[in-house]
C-alpha cells in the first residue's frame, strides 16, 4: 500500500532498502511484506517508518453525489 511512497523516500534520502532493514535488524522477506501491507498498524510497517522519519496521515472526504 505504502510500497511507492517509501521507495521514493529512500531514494530522496539515498538509502536503500538493505541499508534499512539490516538497521532495524528485520529480514528482507519481512521488510517487504511491511511496506506492502494495507494494515496501518503493522509493528514492522511502523519501525520503518520511523527510523524513516515518515508518519502516515489519513484525510477523509465526502463523495461527490451523482
Amino acid at each position: 500500500m505504502l510500497e511507492k511512497d517509501i521507495q521514493i523516500e529512500l531514494i530522496k534520502k539515498g538509502l536503500k532498502p538493505s541499508d534499512v532493514y539490516k538497521a532495524l535488524n528485520i529480514q528482507r522477506a519481512h521488510f517487504y511484506q511491511a511496506i506492502r501491507s494495507s494494515n496501518l498498524g503493522n509493528k514492522t510497517l511502523l519501525k520503518i517508518l520511523d527510523y524513516l522519519g515518515l508518519e502516515i496521515s489519513l484525510s477523509l472526504k465526502t463523495k461527490d453525489s451523482k
